[in-house]
């Protein structure tokens, strides 16, 4: 429990700290205003939320700059550049990891996105039913979608292999997904490099390539000097036949 002593030096930190950060003291007022409303108990509880203080912004008015940023830092005596550890790296002989150059070291506030949640996890237990416009699985089988904000994650990541697994093989690439489940099969395993990739192998690309040719536009999503993979396939035939 802070005691009374304890919770007026709490406080004159924070007015110090806001006034160093917000040169206006609209933030320092805000903060008196709402401790003077508080009992001991309530103040305590306060200070043991996680991240209990917001800073509030104004347009053109509350705008701190880098430099009051780093005022309100010397205010509480902790570093606004750190070097980080990085030991997934390097790690020397002696067991120390490599460190960076000082670079600006602040919070982070990431929320989880809601199809990590485990209520939302779902997994398909039998994929033959799809709706063959999409590829997509229909009914009580149809599993968890990945979201552009998670490839995004991915590509940040520059796991360049997931992609392609989750986009193809775990996706409308039939043949691939075909392939794939042989190669598992004869293996035991089997790897991206097992899988003979062709850009004409998705469902969903064959279909929006109809809807752009009935647009009377042509693109190069799977068609090849304005012809369709059926078309150069009827070719490749008759040539063979001939």
């Amino acid at each position: 429990m802070i005691t009374p002593e304890q919770r007026e030096q709490i406080e004159l930190t924070i007015y110090k700290t806001f006034d160093a950060v917000d040169k206006t003291g609209a933030n320092t007022q805000y903060y008196k205003e709402l401790f003077a409303g508080m009992s001991d108990r309530q103040f305590d509880t306060f200070m043991h939320r996680r991240l209990p203080f917001r800073f509030h912004t104004q347009l053109f008015k509350v705008e701190p700059s880098m430099s009051d940023v780093f005022d309100g830092f010397r205010i509480l005596k902790k570093p606004l550049m750190e070097k980080v550890k990085l030991p997934y790296v390097h790690i020397n002989k002696n067991g120390s990891p490599i460190e960076t150059k000082e670079c600006l070291v602040v919070y982070c506030n990431i929320k989880r996105m809601k199809q990590m949640r485990a209520k939302k996890t779902n997994t398909a237990v039998e994929i033959s039913k799809r709706d063959m416009k999409t590829g997509r699985l229909d009914g009580e089988d149809k599993g968890g979608l990945e979201s552009n904000k998670e490839f995004e994650g991915v590509a940040a990541l520059g796991l360049e292999g997931t992609i392609i697994e989750n986009a193809r093989i775990k996706a409308d690439a039939m043949r691939a997904k075909s392939e794939a489940y042989n190669t598992i099969n004869v293996k035991g395993e089997v790897s991206l490099a097992d899988i003979d990739a062709d850009k004409t192998d998705s469902i969903a690309k064959n279909t929006f390539n109809v809807y752009l040719i009935g647009a009377n536009l042509h693109s190069n999503l799977v068609d090849e000097d304005y012809y369709t993979p059926h078309t150069l396939n009827r070719r490749k035939k008759n040539m063979r036949e001939s």
